[in-house]
């Protein structure tokens, strides 16, 4: 702006008004960013630890063997709020002579709202 000798120089208060309001159209709309990039965080992270849970319950029933009970549930001790199901089935195939089992794992977490499951065939 270019000021005059009697006139004064300055912004008009809807100049203000329209500033301010595009500043924080631009602000709300970066944290809205910020939230969204920080849930998918906690979810990528979540799933990674679920997938390790697994795999943990996986390696032990290798090692171990099966599960006497054919349903059984329970919480890790160092992931609170992470828990595990497995379901033991049976899977005859008498034709050739060979008993196996289905083996399903679930863990779920944020009070059951997220899951991550796998099933394999363990052969006993």
């Amino acid at each position: 702006m270019i000021a005059s000798k009697n006139k004064v120089c300055g912004f008009t208060l809807l100049e203000v008004l329209v500033a301010v309001a595009l500043l924080t159209f631009a602000l709300v709309s970066m944290l809205g960013v910020v939230n969204y990039n920080i849930n998918i965080a906690t979810k990528s992270t979540n799933y990674l630890i679920a997938t390790s849970l697994a795999d943990e319950i996986a390696s032990r029933i290798d090692s171990e063997g099966l599960p006497s009970e054919s349903d059984r549930s329970g919480e890790f001790d160092n992931h609170p709020g992470f828990q595990w199901y497995i379901v033991v089935a049976p899977y005859n195939l008498s034709q050739f002579g060979v008993q196996m089992n289905i083996v399903n794992i679930l863990i779920v977490w944020d009070e059951g709202e997220e899951s991550y499951e796998i099933t394999f065939i363990d052969s006993g």
